[in-house]
């Protein structure tokens, strides 16, 4: 019986003398790309956390702050903070998702691709040949 392998495939790109690892080389460049958006969204949660000390100690200054048209004097709840900071958080966890599989796709070596395996019945001499190719690697 002839059992199915894995094949492995490497991809390289040839530019002016040098090879370079395709793989490789794309991962590289999410892995920066994600990990500058991991730090511009750690940034955008700071000034969110400073605009809400600012609307807690001055809450005329909400509606600038954020945009809101509720109308002076507004208290700013403990609701409001969670809510004023779920979408940074939720940014910056995002981009640190996508900065784990940039991570993952610089780290693999090789693209995987299944070879499809299926039983057939095969004649004694196919079956000798095969054996014989098998013991040869």
């Amino acid at each position: 019986m002839v059992t199915g392998e894995v094949m492995h495939k490497m991809l390289w790109l040839k530019i002016g003398g040098k090879r370079f690892h395709m793989l490789k080389l794309a991962g590289s460049f999410f892995v920066l790309a994600s990990v500058l958006m991991v730090a511009q969204s750690a940034y955008n949660i700071f000034l969110v956390v400073d605009k809400i000390n600012a609307a807690l100690m001055r809450p005329e200054l909400t509606e600038q702050l954020f945009g809101w048209a509720i109308g002076a004097p507004y208290v700013f709840t403990n609701e409001d903070v969670l809510g004023v900071l779920l979408a940074p958080i939720a940014g910056f966890l995002f981009w640190l998702g996508i900065a784990v599989l940039a991570l993952v796709v610089y780290q693999s070596g090789k693209v995987i691709l299944p070879v499809e395996e299926y039983e057939q019945r095969v004649s004694e001499h196919h079956r000798r040949l095969i054996e014989r190719a098998v013991r040869r690697k």
